[in-house]
């Protein structure tokens, strides 16, 4: 099958994990023997790479109204592409939604799309409309989490959404040097250490575990809190820790290689991050592929009891799933798996065996491939 995704984020040189899970799904499309071309935003001029068999092309897009732009570059790429496309898979909800399902109609293949969960998650009625508007183009949409599911069918036909989780692949989570040797490199050795990787914005809550450390650390003080990721919140946490005299317990290491990224996965007691939403700011977690990333290495997982983080988290089972800022809970259950090895390697344990069933690309590819047979056989979906 020729397939085209559309997305406007995708891992580049200054930010290898912007849109990660496109790639990877590209990835396995191609390892499943399809074709796939992928239309995504550049910095200046146009650029074609092959990437893991997959055909990259990177749209030159001006930082004024970059949006607009890449929608009118990708919409003529696609008619340049027309004899070679059985479908156009669109990630994100938007007005790239409109720009795909005219063209899709022009070079009759058929238009679906990922919803993200942000994507659809309205924040003032305008925007409601807007949605429920650009729902209409995509033939069918997958939704990346029972709960985006929701968010999307409050504004579109049931009959057109499914469900289709991300995944991982266990091949990049691979480990090649082993935790005690990493952990003296770092200057982790003897340390219990809480991780949370993710943008240092909001709707993460990184704060909120900064908050519970104080206790925590009477009861551990061996405890160092790592936090890898970069955003607008960064001064905002530093402050906090400064205030909370955290210093030496909290560390922010910035962007890292998806290479020591495992390590970091690999090497910590639990990992942590109190997604919450803020639904005025279109913040949300529509699903966390990161909670699945730290189960595959058989890390217990804590997270916000917010957006698609059930699907991501059994609570009682995998780890635990608190309010975003339910502080004193968040207290608990740390020193409570950093007190029970026993309890941590049989969450861990068992939120890896989850993943193997049903969290790998391999899994995703295949529903998708479903939907995209479906819609590619109802040609009245594009009629």
């Amino acid at each position: 099958m020729k397939i085209l995704i559309v997305s406007y984020v995708y891992p580049n040189k200054d930010d290898p994990r912007l849109g990660l899970f496109v790639h990877e799904q590209a990835k396995e499309l191609v390892n499943q023997g399809h074709k796939v071309y992928v239309l995504t935003s550049g910095s200046s001029a146009d650029k074609k790479e092959d990437v893991d068999g997959a055909i990259i092309y990177r749209l030159g897009t001006p930082k004024i109204l970059s949006g607009m732009f890449f929608n009118f570059r990708a919409f003529i790429r696609i008619l340049s592409l027309k004899d070679d496309i059985d479908v156009i898979h669109l990630h994100f909800i938007g007005l790239s939604s409109f720009f795909c399902g005219i063209v899709s109609k022009i070079v009759k293949a058929p238009l679906v799309a990922t919803a993200h969960g942000i994507d659809v998650c309205p924040t003032n009625a305008l925007h409601k409309l807007l949605i429920r508007f650009y729902l209409l183009f995509p033939k069918k949409i997958m939704a990346v989490s029972k709960f985006t599911y929701e968010l999307a069918a409050a504004n579109t036909d049931k009959k057109k959404l499914i469900v289709v989780n991300n995944g991982v692949d266990l091949r990049k989570l691979k480990v090649i040097e082993k935790a005690d040797a990493f952990k003296s490199r770092q200057g982790l050795k003897n340390k219990k250490i809480i991780l949370s990787v993710g943008g240092l914005v909001e709707r993460k809550g990184q704060d909120t575990v900064i908050k519970a450390l104080p206790d925590v650390i009477k009861e551990a003080p061996n405890l160092v809190y790592l936090i890898i990721g970069k955003g607008s919140e960064e001064k905002n946490l530093k402050a906090l820790v400064n205030s909370l005299n955290l210093q030496n317990n909290v560390k922010f290491l910035g962007y890292v290689n998806n290479k020591d990224i495992v390590n970091y996965f690999n090497v910590c007691d639990i990992f942590v991050l109190m997604s919450r939403t803020i639904k005025e700011k279109g913040g949300i977690e529509g699903f966390g592929i990161v909670f699945i990333e730290a189960s595959a290495l058989g890390k217990p997982v804590i997270g916000g009891k917010s957006g698609g983080t059930g699907d991501a988290i059994v609570d009682g089972v995998t780890g635990f799933r608190i309010e975003p800022d339910n502080v004193e809970e968040l207290k608990s259950r740390l020193i409570l798996l950093l007190k029970d090895e026993k309890l941590r390697k049989k969450m861990g344990n068992e939120g890896r065996k989850i993943v193997l069933k049903k969290f790998l690309w391999k899994h995703n590819v295949e529903k998708t491939v479903n939907v995209y047979e479906d819609v590619i056989i109802n040609r009245k979906y594009y009629s």
